[in-house]
């Protein structure tokens, strides 16, 4: 099978589980056509990452946290005015990722969290399948104890689905 990939820039979780799915997939047969990274100006692509990966990367305008003052933490406030002002550039890297999706081949696109994925398949409805991958996903285990504060809860209901 043709696999596609994209993949949220920010932080380095995501990177990490996008080369152990490529080398899994690789391992079995199947082919990762494209990688299709989001970006900002604050981010760049990690080392490991580029010496490692073997499929073509792409990258893309993509929605991203601001910090606080201090940096030690995204600033939510900031973080939404920022992205709400860069509105037309998210259309327009979501008609580039549609437009990948169909140039590609891909039978299947695995979306390792990264928000303009949902966002171009509610818009463009492509024909091809996806799958989610996200650390984040844990907090949905019940097992897991979440910290007693609403506006964590607030933005796991926001974020995550089941």
């Amino acid at each position: 099978m043709k696999f596609l990939f994209i993949v949220q820039g920010e932080g380095r979780g995501h990177f990490t589980q996008a080369l152990a799915m490529e080398e899994m997939l690789l391992r079995n047969g199947h082919e990762v056509v494209e990688i299709l990274v989001g970006k900002s100006n604050s981010r760049r692509l990690p080392g490991f990452f580029n010496r490692n990966v073997k499929a073509p990367v792409k990258r893309f305008i993509s929605p991203n946290f601001l910090p606080t003052a201090e940096n030690k933490r995204a600033s939510i406030g900031r973080s939404a005015l920022y992205n709400a002002m860069k509105v037309p550039e998210y259309l327009r890297s979501m008609y580039y990722i549609q437009k990948r999706i169909k140039q590609s081949g891909a039978e299947v696109i695995i979306n390792f969290y990264e928000l303009l994925t949902g966002l171009t398949y509610a818009l463009f409805k492509p024909s091809a399948p996806y799958i989610c991958i996200g650390h984040q996903y844990l907090f949905l285990h019940k097992d897991f104890e979440f910290p007693q504060k609403v506006c964590l809860n607030w933005l796991c209901c926001v974020f995550l689905r089941e």
